[in-house]
């Protein structure tokens, strides 16, 4: 039997663990010439993100190590925010990030971060009690709803919705502007404005309670 002829690249490609790995030779964003590591199952899909490496090194500088969405969003909280920021603007940022972003989301590496993952998300807040996933209620003396078994169903509002969902668009923006990432998700998914989904809500399902502060009004998002 003839043997299968290897693909160009396939020569760097090697046996790693239980899968297979490469490496390519890339500029980081400090200017440095450092190896950038692939890992896959097999030796096709190993060879298919060897190619996209070197798409990407082609284009312009390339992160060797890529942080978590928890770890970048504390570099932006700190760095980007607080420093150029109003004190409640920054204070709203760090809410929807502790509360609504980090809990699902934080322990992403910014790169492996998909629109799937993005609209997954969105569609937890709009369904799941906010009240049992932030553990309000069992943090209070006596308990009264979701710790004692009960489900109050508070969940986020449209607007809270909407307002998650941009701060982590701001978020990731940040990182494509800081070439950590060469696409933001965020920004692919269409989330509804506040009035077209309260519109939406009304002609549905019957209210339900809202999470208390979930129609604040908003800051108006800045661009960091």
């Amino acid at each position: 039997m003839t043997a299968r002829a290897r693909a160009n690249g396939e020569g760097s490609i090697y046996a790693y663990r239980n899968g297979y790995a490469a490496y390519a030779w890339v500029t980081t964003p400090a200017g440095l010439r450092q190896r950038k590591y692939v890992y896959g199952q097999t030796r096709e899909v190993v060879h298919a993100k060897w190619l996209d490496l070197h798409r990407q090194a082609a284009r312009g500088p390339v992160a060797s190590r890529v942080p978590t969405l928890d770890a970048y969003l504390t570099y932006w909280l700190t760095q980007i925010v607080r420093p150029n920021l109003a004190p409640a603007t920054a204070s709203s940022y760090e809410m929807f990030a502790r509360l609504y972003i980090s809990p699902c989301l934080g322990d992403r590496r910014l790169d492996k971060l998909s629109v799937r993952d993005v609209q997954t998300w969105l569609g937890r807040l709009r369904d799941r009690c906010q009240c049992c996933a932030q553990g309000k209620d069992l943090a209070r003396t006596q308990p009264r709803c979701c710790a004692t078994g009960a489900n109050c169903n508070q969940v986020a509002s449209p607007r809270t919705v909407r307002d998650a969902w941009a701060t982590l668009r701001i978020v990731l923006g940040n990182a494509v502007r800081e070439e950590l990432l060469a696409r933001n998700v965020a920004g692919l998914v269409r989330v509804p404005k506040v009035a077209q989904a309260e519109a939406l809500e009304r002609r549905g399902s019957p209210a339900v309670p809202r999470e208390p502060g979930g129609t604040t009004t908003r800051s108006t998002p800045a661009t960091y």
